[in-house]
């Protein structure tokens, strides 16, 4: 939601867009620096439980965020809202365990949409309540909404135990800890190939979402001259797009992952190169057709989610049940590791060159090199797989022997 409200606190604070953009870099800064940290504690204990205590950290954290009067001050307590930015990989991790290899793109796709989604709502309220009665009244709202549906998390979501949908444990019993992460398996995570492409196309990858994230509202607003009005109308479809291409880019990762391994890889390599065309088109189109825009601007909004579910259940086919949250953790380390200095970067550029361009250089030369890494991605992929399913059938073998060592 702040970059909805971005053109008030620019003009409350008086600050340039490369400013603005460091406000975004701390906070993500901030959330690459506890990844690892989060990551090893979903492994080893309740996520259900951790992800709550994150969802009441972000309300309280959010709340403090809109009390300062002067820069500094907010962007230290902005700084402080990366501390929660844990839950995807508890989620992705538990997600993990309520469905099998073969549907979990579908489902991690419906994970991600609901990102979109809850986008979706705070630019409604961005606009009809942050336009209205300003960006602190906003926060205060917001930051109780995270509290409270932290609450219902841990009064509703149930744990599962790790490892219970993989297919070659199917029907054995077992017991949540029987394998635990340390630290050398830990470590190990860098080491396997998948990982360190899936690594290394999310270090590039998400250049482009923050940098869309922090900018494309204020973009809309002061270089294609809408008001909030029309920006909020062309955000929502965008937004309500973005919905369905997170499931369909699960739906189609997971189809033909059932036809061949590299299938998560093939749709990532394809959605992320036309993810670059799509956004330059959108960039250029002529200002003066909002309708033409607001098409070409739909169709990229669908394609450019559809990489995301597949990236998500990749780390999960390529890890086992408990360390999925640190794998997911490391990628995460990797996304905000190289992306936490883009809105800085295209904020930098927004002042040399124009917003919309400094969106665009940022947003095309990193898609490329993703799509790159991607293709790279597909031809190391299978053998990983084919690794973790000899190990749970390894498993599955000692426990149908000693069911008591489990």
């Amino acid at each position: 939601m702040i970059s909805v409200v971005l053109p008030q606190i620019l003009d409350e604070f008086q600050i340039s867009y490369t400013s603005a953009g460091l406000i975004f870099t701390a906070t993500f800064f901030m959330a690459f620096a506890l990844y690892p940290v989060w990551g090893y504690l979903f492994d080893r204990y309740s996520r259900r439980a951790l992800i709550s205590v994150s969802g009441i950290i972000w309300g309280v954290t959010t709340w403090l965020n809109a009390v300062p009067r002067t820069f500094l001050a907010f962007f230290a307590t902005r700084t402080l809202t990366g501390v929660d930015d844990a839950p995807p990989s508890g989620m992705n991790s538990l997600v993990s365990d309520y469905f099998p290899p073969k549907s979990r793109g579908k489902a991690l796709g419906l994970i991600n949409a609901s990102g979109a989604f809850g986008a979706l709502i705070g630019t409604i309220l961005g606009v009809v309540i942050g336009y209205a009665t300003g960006w602190r009244v906003l926060f205060y709202i917001t930051g109780t909404i995270g509290i409270v549906g932290a609450l219902l998390v841990y009064l509703t979501v149930k744990d599962a135990t790790r490892g219970s949908s993989e297919p070659e444990l199917s029907g054995l019993e077992l017991k949540d800890g029987a394998y635990k992460i340390d630290l050398k398996e830990y470590l190990s995570l860098v080491k396997r190939k998948s990982l360190l492409f899936l690594n290394l196309q999310g270090f590039f990858g998400v250049f482009p979402w923050q940098v869309l994230q922090a900018w494309f509202f204020t973009y809309m607003m002061r270089e294609r001259g809408f008001d909030e009005g029309t920006a909020m109308l062309v955000m929502l479809v965008l937004l309500v797009t973005m919905v369905a291409g997170n499931v369909a880019g699960g739906l189609l990762g997971d189809a033909l992952f059932r036809r061949d391994p590299r299938g998560r890889a093939i749709v990532g390599a394809v959605t992320v190169f036309l993810s670059a065309v799509a956004i330059y088109v959108t960039v250029m189109w002529p200002r003066q057709d909002v309708i033409g825009f607001t098409i070409v601007g739909t169709i990229t909004a669908f394609i450019l989610p559809m990489a995301g579910p597949n990236v998500s259940a990749a780390v999960t086919d390529v890890v086992e049940p408990e360390a999925r949250s640190s794998g997911d953790a490391l990628l995460r380390v990797f996304e905000y590791g190289g992306s936490s200095t883009a809105p800085l970067i295209s904020g930098y550029l927004a002042d040399a060159f124009g917003l919309g361009m400094g969106i665009l250089y940022v947003s095309f030369t990193t898609w490329i090199v993703c799509g790159i890494l991607f293709t790279m991605l597909a031809f190391v992929i299978p053998r990983d797989i084919l690794d973790l399913r000899k190990k749970m059938s390894e498993r599955a073998e000692k426990l149908k022997q000693h069911p008591s060592s489990l």
